[in-house]
């Protein structure tokens, strides 16, 4: 009966493990991408600058 808890304990750690793994990796992939979008829209402003400033006398 022990060894029974025991495996279905584990089997249920495991399970949960995999949850905050799952949820930390997707969390991780989210701070990425908007990581990507801000560096995006920063060179975009770059460019948009460069072109206002060479507009103007």
């Amino acid at each position: 009966m022990r060894k029974v808890f025991s495996t279905i304990g584990y089997g249920l750690l495991g399970f949960l493990k995999g949850i905050v793994w799952l949820i930390l990796n997707l969390l991780k992939l989210l701070l990425e991408l908007a990581r990507v979008i801000l560096l995006l829209f920063g060179l975009v402003l770059r460019v948009f600058l460069a072109f206002v400033r060479a507009g103007t006398p």
